[in-house]
């Protein structure tokens, strides 16, 4: 994963294993913030770490700007979770047969 050339943020258990992380990058010159990744492991399910670190990439490192992000149109947690946080649903794609893709769209000063 760290191969990809993007940013990256996470949350860490006490034992130093990680429980979520959000990667991200901001390809030069478009002022587009792309989410690429958001995962929590699924022992840290319903805990409010995707949020937390959405809200910190979101209001601290990068406060401004159009932002991006997509998940699976019927991972609902998520589709509640981005919408939550002021996105709105910008279109759905079916990058292969039976995989629906949600994309959403955030417009910020």
């Amino acid at each position: 994963m760290q191969a990809q050339p993007l940013r990256w943020l996470g949350a860490l258990t006490n034992d130093g294993r990680i429980a979520a992380f959000v990667a991200w990058q901001l390809p030069a010159g478009e002022g587009v913030l792309e989410i690429d990744r958001v995962c929590v492991d699924p022992a840290w399910f319903r805990r409010g770490l995707a949020s937390r670190l959405l809200a910190h990439l979101l209001t601290d490192l990068v406060p401004s700007g159009r932002v991006l992000v997509s998940t699976g149109a019927d991972n609902l947690p998520a589709v509640a979770l981005y919408e939550r946080l002021g996105f709105s649903r910008s279109g759905t794609i079916e990058p292969a047969p039976g995989l629906r893709v949600a994309q959403f769209l955030l417009i910020r000063d």
